[in-house]
């Protein structure tokens, strides 16, 4: 049976038991920032489970696409070389919200198995929690052989969504391999011997709500989450040991084979590396589809090791050029009835994999001459560990990924000084500001014990205020109190506020309470699970007390402004599409009262044409007036509209819809905000401006309204001035500039010409010789070494490149110059030095000596350090190097 027929063999019995079929979820998961992918079928249905959210049946089954890759301990450098390691895989799942229980679940398990897929009763094993005689039971009144149960511990049968929460036993059902594949040819168990019993399903039974004192209390309503990777199905049903041979992955093989001119029945290492572009490969198609962009970050970061690995791997199959694009339709030709959105954004997706495959080709031509010369000179020295400053130079300057670096060292039996790269990493974030603070409320704790409080109702798309029992205080800790006095803050949550809650990039409300003659100021609204509205308050007259009614007002002033950029922000969205093309998808937004920020996924910065025709658009569909309207349909209905969804949000049944135009709308998506009624409000639309927020992601920053027109007659005002200045019209101030910036460059490099005569003439005294003939014969080479005043920097190489042509051959020419209290370097050699001197290992001590770094290529080299101080011995230290030599 293939898989496409497991896939759907599976999604028909149970809805024949009575499922809802519920389509895959991203792998972004949604309002979760606790997950970096969907790495279950279970994770789109957290909300249910916990009962935040009434799901929309009380059974439902899936085929969820799941990630695995996350995380400095993870599996990633397993995969292509087990017969089960896979990054990216697909979840067959069946759950019950509350409905049914364990002997349901475990019929319905069976009865697939062993009649639907027929797959031998005498091949499976069952595991159940060690104390679960309820199950164990269940199994053997459903025909289990008893000889066939296994009861485990803990750690293998009692799952948990973490240290407190739902929680409860599990059962596990195994596929017996048979003897022959037992590891040293020993019986084993199953959830022991790996290699002979392989994990099919996994039954989840959630029972009991575990506190932080470690209680169990039993759920009043147990819940089923069901799990079966169609991978290992699949191999089972194929009688494949491996999954990697089942035809899930024959296609990809057959276009890899096609590529790399081998075939994978061959075996060997080339086989292992086309495993590992498969699996690979699959996890990135999957994953640019989903709106991950590759990144040095998160989700980008795990994404952007994922496709080099495969790359890497690409480069043992002698593929030197970017090639996994041109292999992507082998995967979304087979996915392409199951998940339509890959053939949709085909032309796309190849288009960012063969980007981020040319940019990895750059980043291991620009950093690989670096890792060779550190290797080289551990070679020489007979030294096994890269230092960390070198691994964090090519992290940071040449954009190497540090297991890359990790992987490259073990190819030549050496490791990387981790603890020294992660104290450089911290350094660096020093430096640029960015810490992590504890500040605020623990947004779990706080959950927890909101727990038993009524989910707010949101009023604000009708009404900006109303009177609403206060349901709940704590303080600025998230510690319930009972009342705030004057001069405190806290948190407040209502039983329906107007206030709307921070969330889809929307900055939150502000308002003002008052309760009898107590006044407070809410000075920021934020969204708790999607169910409370928590609003931060300071209380500025009397005592707040919970139970009490309060008047809330939010600030119409203030809401209004960020409705403004709120909606001009889909009008910047919709503009960058119409522009730049489909590929554009959102990366992120902010929006509050003064400004729009907006990051879009694009390989490159924006023409100052491409910015003028987008400001143009922008502010021509703010020219007509039209409508701006919000609707409640199916999301399905409204997808099929043409409205734009985002992989990050969490979507319901039901859908806000928010929409600028009429039947040709300029913008329609999807969006809880607020935004205006009319178009028009915007008034003018500015850009900013445009930057690289990380490799392939865009910044817009804007402004609207007021603020637009205040900045433009503002620009007004210095343009005329400019004008009064050069007594010149507007109509040729831009010439008139460019004329005179013309002139002031043609005069620096006449300056630079003659600083550079001067210096290498003795500078102009007659009892001073030039720079080349003041070089010595040391050790029977031809040494510069001078500090050199008054000179920019920017000009020591090409003194140096002036030197070496004079001197021809045997030369080694350091010079150096201070400028703003640093002193620079530069070292050159002549081309006949190279094979035998390495620049850069000779600056590197000179460096060190004056407080810096420096490095560089073969024949020149930089560096640059603050000890001014220290510079004639340093260069005294090159000369007795010289002499060594």
């Amino acid at each position: 049976m293939k898989a496409r027929e497991i896939r759907e063999t599976f999604l028909k019995y149970f809805e024949a038991q009575g499922h809802k079929r519920i389509k895959s979820s991203s792998l972004i998961p949604a309002s979760d920032p606790t997950l970096l992918f969907t790495n279950s079928g279970m994770v789109q249905f957290k909300d249910y489970f916990l009962g935040i959210q009434k799901p929309p049946s009380p059974r439902a089954t899936t085929v969820q696409k799941c990630v695995r890759a996350g995380g400095k301990h993870n599996d990633l450098e397993n995969v292509g070389f087990t017969p089960r390691h896979h990054t990216f895989f697909e979840m067959l799942g069946n759950f019950s919200f509350g409905d049914y229980f364990k002997k349901d679940a475990m019929a319905f398990a069976w009865e697939l198995l062993t009649k639907k897929l027929g797959i031998p009763e005498d091949k499976l094993f069952i595991t159940v929690f060690e104390t679960d005689d309820e199950a164990e039971q269940i199994w053997k009144s459903i025909g289990v052989n008893p000889k066939r149960i296994e009861r485990l511990g803990e750690k293998d049968n009692f799952w948990a969504m973490g240290d407190t929460g739902p929680c409860g036993p599990c059962s596990e059902i195994y596929y017996d391999w048979g003897m022959e594949h037992a590891t040293a040819g020993k019986d084993g168990t199953p959830g022991t011997d790996s290699t002979r019993f392989v994990e099919i399903w996994n039954l989840v039974f959630m029972q009991f709500n575990r506190s932080a004192d470690g209680k169990l209390t039993p759920l009043p309503k147990p819940s089923v989450d069901t799990g079966a990777g169609l991978e290992r199905v699949a191999a089972v049903m194929q009688g494949k040991y491996s999954n990697f041979d089942t035809d899930i992955f024959k296609p990809i093989f057959e276009a890899i084979s096609a590529k790399v001119g081998m075939k994978y029945e061959d075996g060997g290492d080339a086989a292992t590396s086309m495993r590992v572009i498969a699996d690979h490969l699959r996890a990135g198609t999957f994953l640019l589809s989903d709106g991950v962009t590759p990144s040095n970050e998160g989700r980008g970061y795990v994404l952007r090791r994922i496709l080099r690995r495969a790359i890497r791997h690409g480069k043992k199959l002698n593929q030197e050029k970017p090639f996994l694009y041109d292999l992507m339709p082998s995967v979304i030709n087979e996915f392409a009835d199951v998940y339509p959105e890959l053939k949709a954004s085909q032309a796309n997706l190849q288009t960012e994999m063969r980007e981020e495959e040319e940019r990895f080709h750059e980043t291991l031509h620009r950093g690989m001459g670096v890792l060779e010369d550190t290797l080289g000179g551990l070679k020489k020295s007979g030294t096994k560990v890269i230092p960390g400053a070198v691994a964090f130079k090519l992290y940071d300057t040449y954009g190497f990924p540090y297991d890359l670096i990790e992987v490259i060292a073990r190819e030549q039996n050496v490791s990387v000084d981790e603890k020294e790269f992660t104290a450089q990493m911290e350094k660096q974030r020093a430096q640029s500001g960015v810490t992590k603070t504890a500040k605020g409320f623990d947004a779990e704790a706080l959950t927890k014990t909101l727990s038993t409080v009524k989910a707010t109702e949101f009023l604000g798309y009708n009404s900006l205020s109303s009177r609403q029992k206060l349901t709940f205080l704590a303080d600025d800790a998230g510690h319930p109190v009972k009342e705030l006095a004057t001069g405190k803050t806290g948190l407040a949550v209502f039983e329906a506020t107007p206030c709307y809650g921070e969330s889809g990039g929307q900055a939150g409300d502000k308002a003002t309470l008052t309760q009898g003659t107590s006044k407070a100021a809410v000075f920021n609204t934020t969204k708790l699970q999607n169910k409370w509205h928590v609003h931060f308050v300071k209380v500025t007259a009397g005592t707040l007390k919970t139970g009490d009614a309060c008047d809330i007002e939010v600030n119409a002033e203030n809401r209004k402004a960020t409705a403004v950029n709120h909606t001009a922000t889909h009008l910047l969205h919709a503009a960058l599409r119409k522009v730049l093309g489909d590929r554009v998808k959102q990366g992120g937004s902010l929006v509050d009262s003064a400004r729009l920020r907006f990051d879009f996924t694009y390989p490159r910065a924006l023409t100052p044409e491409e910015k003028s025709q987008i400001e143009k658009m922008v502010n021509d569909e703010v020219a007509k007036g039209t409508a701006v309207t919000k609707s409640e349909m199916a999301y399905d209905d409204a997808i099929k509209s043409g409205a734009l969804a985002f992989f990050d949000e969490k979507y319901g049944d039901k859908v806000r819809v928010i929409r600028v135009g009429g039947d040709d709308a300029f913008s329609v998506e999807l969006c809880g905000g607020t935004h205006l009624d009319n178009i028009s409000d915007v008034g003018y639309f500015k850009i900013l401006a445009e930057s690289s927020v990380a490799s392939g992601v865009r910044r817009i920053e804007a402004i609207t309204a007021t603020k637009a027109i205040g900045f433009l007659t503002n620009r007004d005002s210095v343009l005329r001035e400019i004008e009064g200045t050069l007594n010149v019209n507007d109509k040729v101030v831009a010439q008139k500039v460019a004329d005179l910036m013309a002139d002031n460059t043609k005069l620096n490099k006449e300056l630079q010409a003659l600083k550079v005569k001067l210096a290498t003439s003795g500078g102009g005294d007659s009892k001073e010789s030039a720079l080349h003939e003041r070089a010595k014969d040391i050790n029977g080479f031809k040494v510069v070494a001078e500090t050199i005043a008054n000179v920019d920097p920017k000009i020591l190489r090409t003194l140096i490149d002036q030197i070496r042509d004079k001197l021809k051959e045997k030369a080694i020419v350091l010079l150096a110059c201070e400028a703003n209290g640093k002193a620079s370097l530069c070292l050159g050699l002549t081309k006949d030095l190279v094979p035998k001197l390495d620049a850069g290992q000779l600056i590197r001590p000179i460096a060190t000596a004056i407080g810096g770094t420096g490095g560089g290529r073969n024949d020149f080299a930089q560096a640059g350090g603050t000890n001014m101080a220290a510079l004639p011995a340093a260069i005294e230290q090159l000369i007795e190097t010289v002499k060594g030599l």
